[in-house]
């Protein structure tokens, strides 16, 4: 666009800018959460032998990490 206005006035002509639509307004953060926990039931029901290796093997490493009392 061309701007042939003088450059001393103090007022520039509006212009409406072309009309675009405008993206429906999702749940910002709450989409993200729900994308990331579908994935993670799909990958689950995929492969549920890793789900309970990796859950196995959290519970495992928590005990070991576990201060043990002296009694």
């Amino acid at each position: 666009m061309v701007d042939n206005t003088n450059p001393t006035n103090q007022f520039h002509p509006y212009q409406p800018p072309e009309e675009r639509k405008q993206p429906l307004a999702g749940n910002g953060f709450g989409d993200v959460l729900n994308t990331t926990w579908s994935k993670a039931r799909e990958s689950a029901r995929s492969n549920p032998g890793v789900l309970l290796g990796g859950l196995a093997a959290a519970a495992i490493g928590a005990g070991l990490l576990r201060k043990k009392r002296m009694s």
